[in-house]
């Protein structure tokens, strides 16, 4: 499920209830159930059901061997030279039930960070397949890219060492 369903499901869920509470008020002025009240009622338990499955439970996101960050990557550009990228650190949460829906939480405010020249930058071309291709570092500053969640590591400088697009189905 994707979060836009799992956001459906909830808001229909509450319409439900709503609807049901008031048609359970009339029921108790009355004394006599209605159908339409046992039909609120069924949609609202089977909406409450599938808004649990929703939910599911969380877990952090896979980070391969060496990345210890998430960021979400806005521009880069060239500064006396040197790459720096815009970016905003996150935190990363993925659904155990549903490994298509994942979560990115920033975590911080946006920064710049300066990628030398010799710095592991692999992106995403999904016209051609979904593995990461590596371009150097220069290439970001004339490039836009379309999918902006990174791995990413640094080195004692704050540089940045490493980045890995993320691909997301």
């Amino acid at each position: 499920m994707n979060r836009r369903f799992a956001l459906t499901t909830v808001v229909l869920g509450s319409a439900a209830v709503l609807l049901g509470t008031a048609c359970g008020s009339s029921y108790a002025a009355s004394g006599t159930p209605t159908g339409g009240a046992k039909a609120v009622s069924a949609v609202a338990k089977e909406s409450v059901q599938v808004s649990a499955a929703a939910a599911g439970n969380w877990k952090a996101c896979y980070k391969p061997k060496g990345y210890d960050h998430f960021f979400a990557y806005h521009s880069a550009k060239l500064v006396k030279g040197k790459v720096t990228v815009r970016v905003t650190p996150e935190t990363c949460k993925v659904n155990t039930h549903n490994d298509e829906d994942v979560v990115y939480t920033p975590s911080g405010a946006a920064r710049s960070l300066v990628v030398p020249s010799t710095a592991s930058v692999k992106v995403l071309n999904l016209n051609v397949d979904t593995s990461p291709h590596k371009v150097a570092p220069r290439w970001l500053v004339s490039h836009k890219l379309t999918n902006a969640d990174f791995y990413y590591r640094v080195n004692s400088k704050n540089q940045v060492t490493a980045m890995e697009e993320i691909y997301h189905p």
